[in-house]
């Protein structure tokens, strides 16, 4: 489901506007134009689709929102899970406590590696996302 927050471009104040499209670009204030360039080695990027131009406009992207779940979970044991990209990819998933030893663990995915085998033995050839 796709969610429209906002009808149309708006501009909340003379340095900040929400764009339709989800995007929020960000203008520096008219005493820091001066200073360009603002960022010293160009583009900077940051984590959670922040970039930062060389002159010191700000663009925040949205995630992909509306593009459903990464994963589908399609088999589960109490230490592994066995998930589906939106590729076809096939991933398991494997975690264990800290506390378990390297025996334990080889006992533990040996029991439930039987069961995700015979899982993989009885599932269909194609699975559609």
């Amino acid at each position: 489901m796709r969610k429209n927050i906002f009808i149309e471009d708006v501009r909340m104040d003379t340095q900040t506007a929400f764009l339709a499209n989800g995007n929020i670009n960000i203008y520096p204030c008219s005493w820091e134009v001066e200073k360009a360039p603002i960022t010293p080695d160009g583009r900077a990027s940051y984590k959670g689709r922040i970039t930062v131009e060389e002159d010191g406009r700000t663009r925040v992207s949205p995630y992909n929102m509306g593009t459903g779940p990464r994963y589908i979970d399609l088999f589960a044991t109490e230490h592994c899970r066995v998930m589906m990209t939106q590729r076809g990819q096939i991933i398991e998933k494997w975690s264990f406590r800290p506390s378990l030893t390297s025996d334990d663990i080889r006992a533990l995915r040996a029991l439930e590696g039987r069961r995700i085998d015979a899982y993989y033995a009885s599932r269909k050839l194609e699975t559609r996302w």
